[in-house]
């Protein structure tokens, strides 16, 4: 099979309905948007350069491509249903280039939830039925735009706990930290969640993720960033009653930097208590470690329930070595340690472990989170409730407008053609036609990708809303 054959990326429904449209049809105008009901205000729009480049810009038509489609499809649904004739035009009268514009709201930047984010709209009539054929591949900007969503949010909570407790914001561009790849769908979808959220964080062991700016967004810069870490199969080499020895043996070998050590291999409490008891060999080990320049430990209990474990690890931690006051009187370590929490995490999960530590006293600065599944795998279209609806067509010489209007209103969808203006801090859909400057851009058109953005800029549109209290 022909790899991302244009002609088959797409819904099996979809191929029928090129002659289901009503006679006359010309043009249709589709749009996206996060519909009311939204997990958060405002959705980050991103990933739309990364599917245009991989699958759309170019001739992405050949010969080949609509002999193996035709023949797919007519096994897979029946003969003489696929559309051959309107992709045999698209080869022949336009080299295999798209005719469709897609205009978009630049990548990084937050949208109110009930606006436009993206039209597609044909540009040559005898290619009407394209704009929702090739709704299944656009919509899925869903995801690498819910997870972008998602990391802002968090950093936002992160800056809120931060400034309340009179923390210092030294560590908050890796407060949240990637651990998502080995949960991920794919690696493709790890690539792209994991570019996501290095739009708001710093922090990741999702290495493929590192390659979307180069690769996709004219950005060299490495954005991502890790450190020296232990796991299960590290700690528990010499089994439990060579625990000690093991660490004795990682801090011994580590480089300097950050050093993370897992704490739960048998009794979390017991290595905390080991680790703080003054002149106990562990004790000794990780003072010397931390004299060296720049040198930080981190300790990491990985089960357990969330709040009350990294409270009680917070306290036995402060026994053992010490702890000050911020000048808004909240707990902050005496050495260079810290607590990571990593374990089944989400949005709401953070929130209770951050409002937990302010309650009992902690500064947040003492925290770091690693969010793996939560990050990649634990949303889905509905998180921001992304949907894409054609709103409007153009049959016998004029437009005519079209909208949903289901018993759930929540699902009405918009009527017409649009644009995007700013109302202050806040956008709004208007008609087309209205008044104001449209922040919809067109970034595609006929095969060709008209704005190239750099990763670095959209870092920068999503760093400048995740950084508001």
């Amino acid at each position: 099979m022909i790899k991302n054959n244009i002609c088959l990326l797409t819904d099996s429904y979809k191929v029928t309905h090129h002659y289901f449209y009503p006679k006359g049809t010309e043009k249709i105008y589709s749009y996206l948007e996060s519909r009311v009901g939204a997990e958060f205000n405002k959705t980050i729009f991103y990933g739309l350069q990364y599917i245009i480049k991989k699958y759309l810009e170019g001739s992405v038509v050949t010969q080949e491509k609509i002999d193996e489609a035709d023949k797919l499809i007519s096994s897979h649904i029946g003969p003489d249903i696929f559309n051959r004739d309107g992709w045999q035009y698209i080869l022949d009268e336009h080299d295999g280039r798209l005719p469709v514009e897609i205009k978009a709201v630049a990548e990084g930047t937050p949208v109110d939830v009930s606006n436009v984010l993206m039209t597609v709209e044909n540009t040559d009539k005898k290619s009407y039925w394209l704009p929702n054929y090739l709704e299944s591949l656009l919509l899925q900007v869903w995801y690498p735009s819910t997870v972008a969503t998602l990391s802002a949010e968090v950093r936002k909570l992160c800056n809120f706990y931060l400034d309340v407790t009179g923390s210092s914001k030294d560590n908050l561009d890796f407060m949240l930290h990637d651990f998502g790849y080995r949960g991920a769908t794919s690696t493709e979808s790890s690539m792209l969640a994991g570019s996501a959220h290095l739009l708001s964080f710093s922090g990741t062991d999702t290495i493929p993720a590192l390659t979307i700016p180069e690769n996709y967004y004219n950005d060299s810069e490495l954005y991502g960033f890790s450190v020296q870490a232990t796991e299960h199969s590290v700690m528990t080499s010499l089994g439990p009653e060579g625990e000690f020895s093991q660490i004795f043996n990682v801090i011994d070998n580590a480089k300097e930097g950050i050093l993370s050590i897992v704490i739960d291999s048998y009794n979390y409490r017991n290595f905390l208590i080991e680790s703080g008891s003054s002149g106990s060999e562990l004790n000794e080990a990780i003072l010397n470690f931390l004299d060296g320049e720049n040198n930080k430990v981190v300790f990491r209990p990985d089960s357990g329930e969330p709040v009350s474990t990294t409270i009680d690890c917070l306290n036995l931690l402060s026994e053992g070595f010490g702890s000050h006051l911020t000048d808004k009187g909240y707990k902050v370590f005496d050495l260079n340690i810290g607590l990571l929490w990593g374990d089944g995490l989400n949005y709401q999960k953070i929130r209770d472990i951050l409002f937990a530590m302010k309650s009992s006293g902690w500064a947040a600065e003492n925290i770091i989170f690693g969010m793996g599944g939560g990050l990649h795998s634990s949303v889905d279209r509905d998180t921001q409730r992304n949907a894409f609806k054609c709103s409007a067509q153009f049959r016998n010489g004029q437009w005519h407008d079209i909208f949903k209007n289901p018993l759930d209103s929540s699902k009405k969808s918009k009527t017409g053609r649009f644009k995007l203006i700013k109302n202050n801090d806040s956008f709004k859909t208007v008609p087309f036609d209205g008044e104001g400057e449209d922040y919809l851009r067109t970034v595609f058109r006929n095969g060709e990708l008209l704005i190239d953005d750099k990763y670095g800029d959209i870092k920068q549109k999503a760093l400048n809303y995740s950084n508001l209290r």
